[in-house]
């Protein structure tokens, strides 16, 4: 709906019916902030990666690889061990976002197995649509925190290893862990470098 031309016509049949009473004149009114408000709401793009990470939780069956391409563009594609990556670097927050799904499934098939919000990326990463992920956080803790905050997030909940790790060529430490005492399927890391958080990631257990 173009709401600008909803609300100019419904403008102009008002000031053709000047006679229309006070009652009549305030439900058209309404009507025209309605129509605006409608055609802002469904203007305004989905933000998928702060939603998953707010509730740190997604369904895959909803965050399906088709879905958040059409919403974010295609990205920089790489595969490695049987995963399909898609970079996007948001450049306003300096952040890099890695979307991961299973390369089993036929294309059309494809679901988000886990989204990796990193402040560092390869520099071929596609500036896409994301939103921005300069707030992004995983229990509280954000990129460039310190380490020792992103371990005792992961001690109160239901920790399960810290390792070493590779990230784009780079050595990180890796911590994993899921919910105390809930059986959700989701799985969350923590990477770190140097003392600070470099990444956050929110995925899918297998």
């Amino acid at each position: 709906m173009d709401t600008r031309r909803t609300a100019s016509l419904i403008g102009s049949f008002l000031s053709r019916e000047g006679g229309l009473g006070k009652s009549a004149r305030l439900g058209v009114s309404a009507l025209v902030l309605l129509c605006c408000f409608a055609g802002a709401s469904a203007a305004r793009p989905r933000a998928y990666v702060a939603e998953s990470f707010a509730k740190r939780l997604f369904l895959p069956t909803v965050h399906d690889q088709s879905e958040l391409v059409r919403a974010y563009g295609p990205g920089w594609v790489t595969v490695e061990s049987g995963m399909q990556y898609r970079w996007y670097h948001d450049a306003a927050s300096d952040r890099w976002l890695r979307l991961a799904s299973d390369t089993g499934p036929a294309p059309l098939y494809r679901t988000i197995d886990e989204m990796l919000v990193l402040s560092f990326g390869p520099p071929r990463a596609v500036a896409g649509r994301t939103e921005s992920l300069a707030s992004v956080d995983l229990f509280g803790v954000k990129l460039g925190s310190p380490a020792d905050d992103a371990i005792k997030a992961a001690k109160r909940r239901h920790w399960l290893r810290r390792g070493p790790a590779q990230l784009l060529g780079q050595r990180v430490e890796e911590i994993e862990f899921t919910t105390r005492g809930s059986d959700d399927g989701m799985i969350y890391r923590y990477y770190l470098r140097e003392g600070k958080v470099v990444g956050l990631a929110v995925g899918i257990t297998e």
